[in-house]
């Protein structure tokens, strides 16, 4: 019996629907889809919902805390100690230390300040070496970096390159290399402040040129 009525029920569907275009079975559709949500909310609807026996909605309680701020009660101030009228030693005492370069930082990279070290380098054309005099190679120019220690003492040089007027300054090299050595060491000075960084002197590296002239 239900069998029948079952193919009864979609004969009478598909004579139904055998004139219909796609406006129709748009509309029908919509309307399927519709009884359904319908249907789906009323289940929703009658199912038993959690209950935690209260009633009331959870609570939500945000805890804030607060950090006092407490200015120092003390200032420190560094102090800057300036080595212009200050003689700078020359020989170096028997006990001292060798100079480690690594110990040295370079202020050109603390972005954080513009540091300059202003020198006093005393030369002469008594400075050029006598076994270059009659050579022809003209001024020598030499590049150097210096070891400067916190207490603003040059302790050490690096000669980084030597460049000639004219001539092949091979044969006059150490000369030239003795020559400097002995000008920095002996005859120069910072007489600027030395680098600090975080209000603390470092030894620092500082690179700068001299040139060898006859006149």
């Amino acid at each position: 019996m239900m069998a029948l009525l079952r193919n009864d029920l979609l004969y009478w569907i598909a004579r139904r629907t055998e004139r219909w275009y796609a406006r129709e079975w748009l509309a029908a559709g919509a309307v399927v889809l519709a009884l359904l949500v319908v249907f789906a909310q009323l289940i929703f609807m009658l199912l038993p919902g959690k209950d935690d026996g209260t009633g009331e909605a959870p609570e939500i309680v945000a805890e804030m805390s607060f950090v006092e701020f407490q200015e120092p009660t003390e200032t420190v101030q560094s102090e800057t100690r300036d080595l212009s009228d200050e003689i700078i030693e020359t020989d170096k005492p028997a006990d001292e230390k060798p100079v480690n370069w690594a110990n040295a930082v370079d202020p050109t990279m603390d972005f954080d300040q513009r540091f300059t070290a202003r020198l006093q380098v005393e030369s002469s054309a008594d400075d050029y070496p006598a076994s270059a005099r009659r050579s022809n190679l003209g001024t020598v120019t030499a590049a150097v970096t210096l070891y400067i220690s916190a207490d603003g003492r040059i302790r050490d040089v690096r000669i980084r390159n030597l460049r000639t007027s004219s001539g092949n300054i091979d044969a006059f090299r150490g000369d030239f290399v003795q020559a400097v050595r002995k000008i920095f060491l002996t005859k120069s000075r910072l007489i600027s402040s030395p680098y600090k960084s975080g209000g603390e002197a470092k030894d620092f590296t500082w690179d700068t040129t001299i040139t060898f002239t006859l006149q």
